[in-house]
C-alpha cells in the first residue's frame, strides 16, 4: 500500500517546481501519467526520509507505540490507547495542565490539521 503522504508530497513539490514562472499548473489539471509519475518519485524520496530517519512510518511500528502529531498551530498531542477504547482515536494534547481527551475525527472535522511527527513508546 502507497505511503498516504506521497500524494501530498508530489502536490507540493509541483508547486515549488514551478514558483517564480507565473501561475503553475492544478494537481488536477496534470494527465493521469504525470500525475503517475510525481506520485512514484515522491513516494521514493518519502521512502528514503524514513529509512534516513528524517520522516516517521505512516504505520505504527509495533502495538507498543503511540502515534505523536503536531497540529496546523504548532500544538502537539499524542495518541492515548485506552482498553476498551474510548473514542476509537483518542488524542490528548502534550500540554502539563492538560488532562482532557479528545476525539481526532471530531477536531478534524471542526477544520484542526495534524501531521504524524512521529510514535512514542
Amino acid at each position: 500500500m502507497p505511503d498516504p503522504r506521497a500524494r501530498l508530497l508530489a502536490e507540493h513539490r509541483q508547486r515549488i517546481a514551478h514558483e517564480g514562472t507565473g501561475i503553475p499548473p492544478r494537481w488536477a489539471d496534470l494527465s493521469d501519467q504525470d500525475q503517475r509519475i510525481l506520485t512514484g518519485e515522491a513516494e521514493e524520496w518519502l521512502r528514503a526520509a524514513v529509512e534516513a530517519g528524517l520522516a516517521p512510518l505512516a504505520d505504527r511500528p509495533t502495538d507498543k507505540h503511540d502515534a505523536v502529531w503536531l497540529d496546523d498551530e504548532g500544538w502537539l498531542w499524542g495518541e492515548y490507547q485506552t482498553s476498551p477504547p474510548s473514542h476509537g482515536d483518542a488524542i490528548l494534547r502534550l500540554v502539563w495542565e492538560s488532562d482532557e481527551c479528545s476525539s481526532k475525527r471530531e477536531l478534524e472535522e471542526q477544520g484542526v490539521e495534524f501531521r504524524l511527527i512521529g510514535w512514542s513508546q
